[in-house]
């Protein structure tokens, strides 16, 4: 019984603690941004494609901190929903991201693939959000394309928009995935790159390849 308590002390305070660092982190990587001069490229095609197919949307990890400040600027038309794992760490991606209007959380476990691969297949076909994706997440290794992403595009055939962004000067912190976060004033390019579309009979190892690459790395 005092083992259980302690448990559910715990949990609340973690809870807590999630909530309290979201949000200030979030009105703080927001003033930040605000500072910064932005170039970005392929939103308008992005939104286009975006309203008349089914679209998943992936970055690498270490790209995330600055992904809900850049959807509700500069494409603010969708619903988005976060693929999540059910973890410590996910709790408080997922409390940034549902704090804004239109972000939306799927959480999965992060050591089931095959059901994290079921929920993918089935939100891009019955959901109208966007899905966002980091396919090297959530513990890596950095840069590094799981199959599932590849599965999934070919089993709904939905488009995959690449989703990057460089800053002139950054912080990159000791996580594994090397997390970055730009400084302020900087300038930062952000890129919608084309959709990849993976044909039906794409090979696994062949669509991962051209996933990886549309993506690419620094």
């Amino acid at each position: 019984m005092l083992k259980t308590l302690k448990q559910l002390w715990k949990n609340g305070i973690y809870t807590f603690l999630a909530f309290f660092i979201a949000t200030v982190g979030k009105g703080a990587i927001n003033a930040l941004l605000w500072t910064c001069r932005w170039n970005v490229k392929g939103a308008e095609h992005f939104c286009k494609i975006a309203s008349q197919e089914k679209c998943i949307l992936m970055l690498w990890h270490n790209r995330l901190a600055l992904t809900p400040f850049i959807l509700y600027r500069f494409a603010p038309h969708f619903i988005y929903a976060a693929f999540i794992s059910n973890s410590r760490d996910g709790e408080l991606i997922g409390r940034m991201v549902r704090s804004y209007k239109a972000g939306r959380v799927i959480k999965v476990p992060h050591h089931s693939r095959h059901q994290a691969l079921r929920e993918l297949i089935r939100q891009v076909e019955e959901s109208q959000s966007i899905v966002i994706i980091t396919p090297d997440g959530p513990r890596g290794p950095r840069y590094e394309m799981k199959p599932g992403l590849a599965l999934a595009a070919v089993e709904t055939q939905a488009n995959v928009v690449p989703l990057n962004w460089k800053a002139s000067s950054y912080w990159e912190f000791k996580t594994w995935d090397k997390l970055r976060l730009p400084k302020p004033f900087s300038t930062i390019d952000v890129f919608f790159d084309p959709p990849v579309r993976l044909a039906k009979e794409t090979l696994l190892d062949e669509g991962q390849t051209l996933l990886q690459n549309s993506l690419g790395k620094d």
